[in-house]
């Protein structure tokens, strides 16, 4: 393949948010590049030195035929010296040529570079301008279904979530998947051993499967951001900036959402005491799953006022966690009321498991948005994200029914 080819791979793979693969293409051009330029100075080399060895034969053939014609005639030491002042300088040409080459392989190779870094600054530019034109101005920007790609450089800074929001999808299996819908085989804890086999027996099925396929269908979901008049008229404000942070809130509030949807229907378990929790822990779930533990705010504040027998309080600081606070040795993961509900009865919400093990979230690269008249006072931009989630070991956690001691 040569470089034209990557050049264009690699523009591709830049349209289609696969920063990855821009890396790999532009370092394959940058290999090509740097052997074709040793090809041209090896050549060069051997041109050079074949130059050299026909002009020393002419020479030793033009003094034969002048010692022939007078052998009283002596070769004087300017002469003798005037080679190799000759070598010096075709040595000094040939250093000059490779300099040369090399120079040109990193204006090669910082075109490249700038020409992408271009391309990103265009994308961007053209999104402001779709922006600010409330949708009138598409420019270089994809279309489809007649909503804008949003560039990569905002969705992939969006579904990253480069942010201090607490995301579940952070703890969950989440994959980028290139289809609508399909079957995604998920790594599960495997409980198979191996077995003896005879010589030239056939070996045995493994009971166990190794591999859960877990069905999707990523669907979209829409939200909302409203631009003022104000934001739009004003060149000082970011509205890129702006539209991306809204949009981070708006995948963060999506994805806890509806991943809580998907541990509301794991197997409920009753407590009461935090002796009861560390059964939970302790019996009730495999002891090699990652466990995590969830608490809404109304369960956080009852923890975190309870004690063991020598006064000390359960929940333990740590660094390693997001919440600061780990429960039994277990990451502590904070998330508001109005995202978990405290359920009716219960002291607050709770869950125990492994998320990765419980949750798979498939999500489509892409956003898309559309600028739209929400009602009689405000427009901006209708986002859409394609994503869907499924539960995958219904063993991997337990929701708790966490209430209060009956009283004595």
């Amino acid at each position: 393949m040569n470089i034209e080819e990557l050049k264009a791979q690699a523009q591709e793979a830049l349209d289609n948010g696969d920063l990855a693969k821009v890396k790999e293409l532009l370092a394959q051009i940058k290999a090509q590049k740097d052997a074709e330029n040793e090809k041209q100075e090896l050549a060069t080399e051997l041109d050079e030195l074949t130059k050299t060895e026909e002009s020393e034969e002419k020479t030793d053939e033009t003094e034969k035929d002048d010692v022939s014609e007078d052998d009283s005639e002596t070769i004087s030491d300017d002469e003798v010296v005037q080679e190799p002042e000759l070598d010096i300088v075709d040595g000094q040409n040939e250093e000059q040529e490779k300099e040369e080459k090399r120079s040109i392989g990193h204006e090669g190779e910082e075109r490249d570079m700038k020409e992408i870094q271009e391309t990103i600054v265009n994308k961007l530019e053209d999104f402001e301008g779709f922006i600010r034109s409330e949708g009138t101005e598409k420019r270089s920007l994809d279309t489809t279904s007649g909503a804008v790609v949003v560039p990569v450089e905002v969705s992939t800074d969006v579904l990253e979530l480069k942010d201090d929001l607490v995301d579940l999808s952070a703890y969950v299996t989440k994959e980028m998947v290139g289809t609508g819908q399909g079957k995604f085989p998920v790594a599960k804890r495997a409980q198979a051993i191996l077995a003896t086999k005879a010589e030239l027996a056939e070996i045995a099925e493994i009971n166990d499967p190794l591999f859960l396929d877990v069905e999707y269908k990523a669907e979209t979901r829409i939200g909302q951001i409203a631009f003022s008049n104000e934001l739009l008229e004003d060149a000082a404000i970011d509205v890129v900036a702006y539209a991306k942070k809204q949009m981070q809130r708006m995948v963060k509030n999506t994805n806890n959402k509806n991943i809580l949807d998907v541990l509301n229907g794991f197997a409920k378990t009753n407590a009461t005491t935090a002796d009861d929790l560390k059964r939970v822990i302790n019996v009730e779930l495999d002891p090699e799953l990652d466990l995590k533990i969830v608490l809404n705010q109304d369960a956080y504040q009852v923890i975190d006022t309870m004690k063991d027998a020598d006064g000390r309080y359960l929940l333990q600081d740590s660094i390693a966690s997001a919440s600061g606070k780990m429960l039994f040795g277990k990451e502590v993961i904070l998330v508001s009321n109005k995202v978990a509900p405290t359920p009716k009865n219960s002291i607050g919400y709770i869950f125990v498991g492994d998320l990765a093990e419980s949750v798979f979230m498939a999500q489509r690269s892409e956003i898309t948005a559309e600028w739209e008249k929400f009602d009689r006072y405000s427009k901006g931009l209708a986002v859409g994200v394609r994503s869907d989630y499924k539960a995958i070991d219904a063993e991997a956690g337990k929701l708790v029914n966490f209430t209060a001691p009956a009283a004595k």
